[in-house]
């Protein structure tokens, strides 16, 4: 692993606190935890906000989220995200089929 230093407020640090606490971890075990569902959640957001702005198709947005189409459109279903597919979608993934 790698060390990353960070400078965090004293209400960023009460909250690492409180989840290390929680999860009967230490700081860096908070941290890396929240940073990686974070994270995950910020791709998924972005990904999502993509694909309704019409810059990339489905595909694209698992892409984006490291997600499988039918994980991103299960992602988008559950967040009340309208399909966006179109022939060009139907025709890039008859092509990824073959």
């Amino acid at each position: 692993m790698e060390n990353v230093t960070t400078r965090m407020s004293d209400e960023e640090l009460d909250l690492v606190d409180k989840l290390a606490a929680l999860q009967g971890g230490n700081r860096s075990d908070a941290i890396r935890e929240a940073l990686r569902r974070g994270a995950r959640e910020e791709l998924i957001r972005i990904a999502l906000q993509r694909y309704q702005d019409g810059e990339v198709g489905m595909r694209g947005a698992a892409d984006i989220a490291d997600l499988s189409i039918a994980e991103m459109m299960a992602e988008a279903n559950d967040r009340g995200i309208l399909s966006n597919y179109d022939e060009a979608d139907l025709a890039g993934d008859v092509d990824a089929l073959r």
